[in-house]
């Protein structure tokens, strides 16, 4: 699995736009000359705060800043006090119909293809909210009638609400083939449980497809809920969002994907006997590094690196080290450089594509080799043993202080309860684990070779004919995660187990590229994709540390009394250094 794909232990935080404090009437409690109107019309730095989502209103920047720095007495401000235009109150949608419940629309962007990005909060507690109405020009409407909702400590504290409540709301719609409308306004018609309604409009900011995603993604990483946050986050995305975004990142991806382009270093030759397809997101050092730690042993020469740079800002720094490593090392290194990032599965497809073997090695750039001859016994193992055993395997992957990290993968299943709407329902969520993770070096039982439910994707063995039978990573997984799951998978259902074979590497894991908001987000849509797409399927008989399944798969290894090498001793860490 790819290292910027781990979830993060940490708790949620608020949604984007830091902290916004609702007050019915615009107004600071203390300070009755204060308008947000003529406050953004005076300060234009405040109003472009507020633009790019630094703040979440003037009123905002007044209570941390503005009062100590005495705005509301500075003469721009007070010659525009009373005649600017106050927001719109919230109005019935139609005529003669009675006005709902209080509206906001805090943020409303909309991308290059007219995709549009809408988060606001509404106090439903008396009539729930039941469906929203987008209009976005004169030509183009789209209705939800399953709506996101997220809990907003803000909101609860401005209304003085004696209980938690998801007063927050977000949408996500897809893009047009028009691109962006020429837009003064996004208007919302909300339609609530008792036939009331009421209506929202701002402004929208113009951003590109990539930053919209983003926004998006971080804005779902960090809401609060009022109870389990995976649960309530699948039931958000349940309601369509999820679809849509997936789709939304694919056409990206595919958009990136096509403008790679390759150079290539070192001796080059017609056909090689694997490749090894390396990823690089964030960070660019862990190519010379990892030239340094697999130039040793005998094999290497027969093997030719493939790095994807899903970061173009790093691509000269690369192109200067390839050419460094190819003078010191004498391997052959292809450079293929895409104008954004593709994420984890669409980048290791992409390496492929440039790929001279039968034999594709998918690995991260923090894993480096225990064993300096490893691609000489990787060889022997392809050779020797039976094909459906080394058609697709992973390898041991160890701490840098001796610790076992990885062992092979399994799945659970945690049920998330959600209540509300006067009922309660369970919602199953899978997740993976590592057999082993954190055992001692000489348990080398879980570095037997045997079959597993699934490896990580910090180092995957495959043939590539059977690569290119199960279609490679799926492009539906956002930057990473779960797509390597999911690739085993494919293959148990095609009719090949995936194996683990005693190859002993060191990973760093967690070091091989930088985290940030976004892929969290993308984390939690790839793990409701992944359980909408495996659960059915998973349960009862691949949950647990001993699948039925994979159990079966296992009796002929025992008959054959396979021998299991012992694990290479324990160091204190993993130190490289060159011959």
């Amino acid at each position: 699995m790819p290292d910027d794909a781990r979830p993060s232990a940490k708790a949620p935080a608020p949604p984007p736009r830091r902290t916004p404090r609702p007050h019915p009437a615009g107004k600071a409690a203390a300070e009755p000359d204060f308008e947000e109107a003529a406050y953004l019309a005076a300060f234009p730095d405040v109003a472009q705060a507020v633009r790019n989502g630094s703040l979440n209103s003037a009123l905002e920047h007044y209570r941390v800043a503005g009062q100590l720095e005495r705005r509301l007495q500075r003469p721009e401000y007070r010659r525009l006090l009373g005649r600017s235009s106050p927001e719109p109150p919230v109005r019935p949608a139609d005529p003669g119909q009675t006005a709902g419940p209080a509206v906001n629309l805090e943020a409303a962007f909309i991308s290059t293809s007219g995709a549009v990005f809408l988060a606001g909060w509404t106090d439903d507690r008396q009539s729930a909210l039941t469906a929203i109405r987008l209009q976005r020009g004169r030509d183009s409407r789209q209705s939800f009638t399953r709506v996101p909702r997220v809990r907003r400590v803000d909101v609860e504290t401005a209304l003085g609400a004696s209980r938690p409540h998801p007063y927050g709301f977000w949408l996500f719609g897809p893009g047009t083939d028009r691109g962006v409308p020429a837009l003064t306004e996004c208007n919302l018609d909300l339609r609530f449980a008792d036939g009331s309604a009421a209506a929202a409009r701002r402004r929208p900011a113009v951003c590109t497809d990539t930053e919209l995603r983003d926004l998006a993604l971080s804005y779902l990483a960090k809401a609060s809920y009022c109870g389990n946050r995976d649960a309530e986050a699948f039931a958000n995305l349940d309601c369509g969002a999820g679809e849509a975004l997936i789709g939304f990142n694919r056409g990206i991806c595919r958009g990136i994907v096509a403008g790679a382009t390759v150079s290539r270093f070192g001796p080059q030759r017609p056909r090689f006997r694997a490749s090894i397809v390396v990823p690089l997101f964030g960070i660019g050092d862990y190519l010379f590094v990892q030239s340094c730690a697999y130039a040793q042993g005998r094999g290497i020469g027969n093997y030719e690196f493939i790095y994807v740079i899903n970061s173009p800002e790093l691509a000269e720094q690369l192109h200067r080290e390839a050419r460094i490593a190819e003078m010191i090392y004498g391997l052959t290194i292809s450079l293929v450089t895409l104008p954004d990032n593709a994420g984890f599965g669409m980048a290791n497809n992409a390496g492929v594509q440039f790929a001279r073997s039968d034999r594709i090695l998918c690995v991260n750039p923090d894993v480096f080799p225990r064993d300096p001859d490893w691609a000489q016994r990787h060889t022997e193992l392809v050779a020797s043993l039976p094909a459906e055993r080394t058609r697709l395997f992973g390898a041991s992957l160890f701490y840098d202080d001796g610790s076992l990290m990885h062992g092979g993968m399994y799945f659970e299943a945690d049920i998330g309860i959600l209540s509300g709407q006067g009922r309660v329902t369970h919602r199953p969520m899978l997740r993976v684990e590592h057999y082993g993770k954190g055992a001692p070096p000489w348990a080398i039982q879980y570095v037997a070779s045997r079959p597993v439910p699934a490896v990580t994707g910090a180092f995957i063995s495959i043939d590539r004919a059977w690569f290119d039978r199960l279609g490679g990573f799926s492009e539906n997984y956002v930057f990473g995660h779960y797509e390597d799951a999911d690739l085993c998978l494919k293959s148990l259902h095609a009719g090949t187990p995936v194996w683990l074979h005693d190859l002993p590497m060191w990973h760093l894991e967690g070091k091989g590229s930088r985290r940030l908001p976004q892929h969290e987000g993308g984390s939690l849509l790839n793990r409701w994709l992944f359980t909408n797409s495996w659960e059915p399927k998973l349960v009862p008989n691949l949950i647990g540390r001993n699948p039925r399944l994979i159990t079966e798969q296992a009796e002929p290894v025992a008959a054959a009394r396979m021998v299991v090498r012992p694990a290479a001793p324990a160091r204190s860490t993993a130190r490289i250094h060159p011959v």
